[in-house]
């Protein structure tokens, strides 16, 4: 057969060599093709049917998270039948489990858990029915259950005092949240965060969360860790299917079909969160203005069932008005720090923006470098070190979006079931009930959007409607949403310290402590002692109870604020008192970059041409791309009081880089600008209490780099937890010792022995030798070893 050959021009402008890489992969995929099992004999298929015999056919498949929640119910269940069953066979007594056996064993769980809703313990009784069916492979009797959940809700519920069901309301994000959130993540957070990027990659996952109503498991990685005990391998062993011939002798066809058998599965080779390979970047000509602009279109995979039932959906991407809402942008910033372009010539924001689709084409896609296909968008960082390949948690992001939505002043913490909320609810309505379903992965015959994401507050004005009046549209759209009660002047930690100098102590945490002073004696060293254990585990219950009893005060007096805020004002209102006047708000930074972006982004004008717009779109990206390798330093200077009570969505901002007004300069974003500042900044011969490795890190703050620790001791162990291990790892690749201090121009060490007497003779810093670091390595583990023994036993 002839092969036809194509002369026209699309091969034009290709690399000379592109056919031999083609010809490269086509070859991996055609022995990937080749590579398959070989085909059973009629032998091998009857001894296939001999092992499939013997397995329970008519187990279910629980998803991985199910079969987490089982595993961890199990352990409760184990704990129960030991303790108050006196029975060790926790499968047998699943199997002959009667209703007031399952009555008491939901009444344990209220003794001895924590729990506050109705909707835990029904999870509970929901979950230890399929774990019946898990051992049993039957399903449970409908009237027990039935009777289980009567005795629960008419007994327990109102004994333990649990909360039902949907009592504290369901918040739900607009825009105006979305701006404030944002703006404070860019301007105003005082929390160091460690590394700039991790704040840039917070705000495109709130830009994410709120345009397209996804879980936050597909942005970023929401899988929980196997239990360690056995547990979990208890309930789901792998190797169940062997149990057909586990005592005869393997001959070669029970080996082949074993082999097919229980091999390890292939993984996607890939985290399950947003990857490169799920986002398309593209340059689109505008088929109107013909004016070119970047967009981008993101395929979610990840979503809920994805395992049985993949039906990924398309988001597409266009730039907006407003560059704070612009996720194109954030994208753009995150991809061009990890170059993962696959184009050579897209280096920075500026070629970025000029590239344009040639010809009549209206769209010109730009590929990403095939090492970055199944590499996480959102990525972790690790002692302000971002992780090559691994995902950002969950619980990060659950976590900041916390603290910043109480700290901007909301009544309730924010969390991305509520940015998921808001998407749908501003979809209802706008667009057909089949796209909407289709935007929130709803199937249609559940009405699971009306039944779990409706917003409670009901946005018409049935009122003047049934008056015949006008409608009041804008304070109904005001009134729906979670920034309607929330003031400015409050933030997460507001307890003022007469709350902490008057609050009684805690009898559990004092008597703790009367027992831990008795077991010392009086005495302030314990290595060695006979209660040694004891008193290290009772110190570490003191710390973490105290801890707990702290975070009870702040929630309680931000419930307390907001309750009886409103009536102060009124108060003061009859008094006829003047009312509180604040000041503009101040960003303390020493970063010049996020000073600038706060400026662009939360101060820009509604009157800028699209030139302007096009300028500061590239500035923005330039700006974020600097910023992702700036580490933020531990303890930002705090912000005056009236400062902070009167943040705001970002009107009247002031920029102050606390500690450094004469290092950070409108035109240059380097925090030294010559060599002689330099030298007189980081001299030589340094304070005993300074890092010597922090001082020559350029991507950290001035204030960080000379910072001084209160001795020696915390210097020392702050350098071998931050950065020995790293330099040990170096040397154990065979790779050069590099002194960082400005004054050394790099300077290679051979080994970590020369380098600590370099530091010692010409920086005057003694570093601990290595035995030192053997030693306070032992004690440490040994420490930790004691404290987990001692509570597993206790």
């Amino acid at each position: 057969m002839s092969r036809i050959i194509n002369n026209t021009n699309a091969n034009a402008n290709a690399p000379p060599n592109c056919h031999i890489e083609f010809l490269q992969q086509f070859t991996v995929k055609e022995h990937a093709r080749l590579d398959r099992p070989e085909v059973w004999t009629a032998e091998e298929h009857a001894f296939h049917r001999e092992l499939l015999y013997t397995t329970k056919s008519n187990l279910p498949d629980h998803a991985p998270e199910t079969r987490i929640n089982l595993a961890i119910l199990s352990k409760k269940w184990k704990r129960y039948c030991t303790e108050k069953l006196k029975t060790e066979d926790q499968k047998l007594a699943i199997k002959n489990i009667d209703c007031e056996t399952l009555k008491d064993f939901i009444t344990f769980i209220c003794l001895n858990y924590n729990n506050k809703s109705q909707g835990s313990i029904f999870h509970y009784i929901r979950g230890f029915q399929q774990l019946y069916r898990l051992a049993s492979g039957e399903y449970m009797n409908r009237n027990d259950s039935e009777e289980v959940y009567r005795y629960y809700r008419t007994q327990l519920a109102p004994r333990f005092g649990h909360r039902p069901p949907n009592t504290n309301g369901k918040p739900v994000l607009n825009v105006d949240t979305l701006r404030v959130l944002l703006t404070f993540n860019i301007a105003y957070d005082n929390g160091g965060l460690g590394l700039g990027r991790l704040r840039l990659q917070l705000t495109a996952c709130y830009q994410l969360l709120c345009y397209t109503g996804v879980r936050p498991g597909e942005l970023v990685d929401a899988q929980r860790k196997m239990p360690t005990d056995g547990s979990f391998e208890e309930l789901f062993d792998s190797e169940a299917i062997q149990s057909a011939n586990n005592n005869d002798v393997m001959d070669k066809v029970s080996i082949k079909v074993n082999q097919l058998l229980l091999q390890e599965p292939v993984n996607r080779d890939r985290p399950k969160a947003l990857c490169y390979e799920d986002i398309l970047f593209t340059i689109v000509r505008h088929p109107v203005t013909q004016q070119v602009a970047p967009a981008m279109a993101i395929k979610f995979v990840n979503h809920k069932g994805a395992d049985k039932r993949p039906k990924p959906t398309i988001f597409f991407f266009t730039p907006t008005k407003k560059l704070i809402f612009d996720v194109v942008l954030t994208i753009a910033a995150l991809a061009l720090a990890d170059k993962a372009f696959a184009a050579e010539s897209i280096t920075d924001a500026l070629s970025l923006f000029q590239k344009r689709p040639w010809g009549t084409r209206d769209c010109i896609a730009l590929r990403w470098k095939p090492e970055m296909l199944k590499i996480p968008v959102f990525r972790r960082t690790r002692d302000s070190a971002l992780s090559a390949n691994e995902a950002m948690l969950y619980s990060t992001l659950n976590t900041e979006m916390g603290q910043q939505s109480l700290d901007t002043g909301h009544e309730q913490k924010l969390t991305p079931r509520s940015s998921r909320r808001g998407a749908g609810n501003a979809a209802n309505g706008d667009a057909p009930d089949t796209v909407r379903d289709q935007m929130m992965r709803h199937d249609p015959k559940f009405a699971t959007f009306f039944n779990a994401y409706l917003n409670e507050f009901a946005k018409f004005d049935l009122q003047n409607a049934f008056l015949e009046e006008e409608k009041q549209v804008q304070l109904f759209r005001m009134f729906a949403h979670a920034s309607l009660t929330r003031d400015p002047r409050a933030s997460r930690n507001m307890v003022p310290k007469e709350v902490w100098e008057n609050t009684p102590p805690d009898p559990d945490i004092v008597k703790l402590e009367m027992e831990r002073d008795a077991l010392k004696q009086g005495h302030y060293r314990i290595e060695g002692c006979a209660n040694e254990k004891r008193i290290r585990q009772l110190g570490n219950d003191i710390r973490l109870m105290r801890a707990q009893r702290d975070r009870r005060i702040v929630k309680g007096w931000h419930e307390y604020y907001f309750q009886h805020r409103p009536t102060w004002d009124l108060d003061a209102q009859a008094r006829g008192e003047v009312e509180e006047h604040f000041r503009e708000p101040e960003m303390h930074t020493t970063i010049f970059e996020r000073a600038e972006l706060a400026r662009i982004l939360c101060l820009q004008p509604d009157d800028w041409t699209g030139e302007e717009l096009l300028q500061h779109r590239i500035k923005v990206v330039h700006l974020m791309v600097a910023y992702c390798d700036k580490k933020e330093p531990r303890k930002i200077i705090k912000a005056r009081p009236e400062a902070q009570a009167s943040r705001s969505g970002g009107k009247g901002l002031k920029f102050i880089a606390a500690s450094e007004p004469k290092l950070i300069t409108a035109s240059k974003s380097k925090l030294i600008t010559s060599s002689e500042p330099a030298l007189n900044l980081f001299p030589m011969l340094m304070k005993t209490t300074q890092c010597p490795d922090c001082i020559g890190d350029d991507k950290m703050p001035l204030m960080e780099r000379t910072f001084e620790f209160c001795r020696d001791t915390v210097r020392n162990d702050h350098w071998e937890d931050r950065h020995l291990t790293g330099r040990e790892r170096a040397e154990q690749r065979g790779e050069p010792i590099i002194c960082k201090h400005p004054a050394c121009g790099d300077r290679k060490f051979k080994h970590l022995d020369h380098f600590r007497a370099h530091v010692k003779s010409d920086h005057g810093v003694a570093l601990r030798s290595h035995e030192q670091v053997l030693r306070r390595r032992l004690k440490k583990a040994k420490h930790r070893e004691m404290v987990v023994r001692t509570r597993h036993r206790n």
